[in-house]
């Protein structure tokens, strides 16, 4: 009987065509080096004898160019992939700037940016630490959230700075912990926040806030156990549509400490409230990573040694399993991140600088 099952299985993947068997191999090519040092066009990689001492830069891919927020070295760096630069937004101190377009800017610590499509730059600027008497920021860079204050900068692409936004638009409160930045098609900049008991999102179109989404409230069910009571849902992850209207958000339901499974449901920012369940994860080893083309789910597997993405549609129909072959066994530091294209690249941290590949 268990043989027949079996057969029967095999058999209806086969006439359904076989989408959850399809892989794709990707492998790495390199799209741009950093060196480890000063000049313009570096980025400082803090190691000591035991390896990275502090993770105190990010790397991100926008409008086909290298970006770096470096909080040792104090700038914001656009770069060609051949290493020739864009812009140079920071500290000028002791650097030959003569024949780059740069602007001196004095930041406290960088986290989140993005880039537009218009070379319009917006970087979270949070505020230093040792001006409230806290400890210094060991984990700075685009990578770290926490909960120190901070404001999003706005610049236009000559560096020069626009104006600066807190929740409410003009700086008046801060954000605390930023969890993304993004840009929808009509230009206007979302902000994801959260609080200790809930997310927000803040949209703006230019210096106004014309959007605000507090999730505290939003009716995220879910299924009851035995005992009768719900299980408890905590939101840990949210990705904007490029249509700003829309929301993905990845729900993780909890029987005590127990994470139970994942639900992921479409929000409309409009109307401000759950419209479907997308996708129930039964057995909660692959997370919402991100949305590409407004069409496709990318779910990372998180139980592998290499770096394994489901594909799903909105429908929640798993349509290709995505592998990448990572080879970087003496970097100190990766990470995998997407482009506005929904093209796949990798940034490794090594003594010597930062390699960036693309996934082809």
């Amino acid at each position: 009987m268990r043989k027949v099952s079996m057969i029967l299985v095999v058999t209806a993947a086969i006439l359904t065509g076989c989408s959850f068997w399809k892989v794709t191999t990707l492998t790495p090519k390199r799209f741009a080096f950093i060196k480890n040092g000063i000049n313009p066009g570096d980025v400082a990689v803090k190691i000591d004898a035991y390896g990275l001492e502090e993770l105190s830069l990010g790397i991100g891919i926008f409008n086909g160019m290298v970006c770096s927020a470096d909080n040792e070295l104090k700038r914001f760096q656009i770069m060609k992939t051949n290493g020739d630069i864009e812009l140079i937004i920071g500290s000028l101190k002791q650097l030959k700037t003569k024949n780059v377009k740069s602007q001196n800017f004095n930041f406290g610590s960088m986290g989140f940016f993005f880039v537009d499509d218009e070379g319009n730059v917006y970087i979270q600027n949070k505020f230093s630490r040792l001006r409230q008497g806290l400890q210094p920021d060991k984990d700075a860079g685009r990578d770290n959230t926490d909960f120190s204050p901070s404001y999003i900068l706005v610049f236009n692409s000559r560096g020069e700075l626009q104006y600066t936004l807190g929740q409410k638009g003009a700086p008046d409160v801060p954000f605390y912990q930023v969890e993304k930045l993004s840009v929808d098609a009509r230009g206007r900049l979302f902000i994801v926040s959260k609080s200790m008991d809930s997310w927000s999102i803040c949209r703006f179109k230019g210096k106004r806030r014309d959007g605000f989404v507090n999730l505290s409230a939003a009716d995220f069910k879910g299924k009851e156990p035995e005992e009768g009571k719900a299980y408890d849902g905590k939101i840990d992850n949210l990705k904007i549509f490029k249509n700003g209207e829309t929301a993905l958000i990845s729900v993780s339901y909890y029987h005590g400490l127990r994470l139970k499974y994942i639900k992921i449901f479409e929000y409309s920012l409009e109307k401000n409230r759950v419209e479907r369940v997308v996708l129930e994860i039964p057995d909660p080893k692959n997370v919402l990573f991100d949305i590409v083309d407004d069409k496709y789910i990318y779910l990372w597997n998180v139980t592998k040694d290499d770096v394994k993405f489901e594909v799903a549609n909105l429908y929640g129909t798993i349509i290709n399993n995505v592998y990448l072959k990572l080879k970087y066994k003496r970097n100190y530091y990766t990470k995998i991140l997407f482009d506005e294209s929904g093209r796949i690249y990798s940034y490794h941290i090594m003594r010597n600088g930062v390699e960036v590949v693309r996934w082809e």
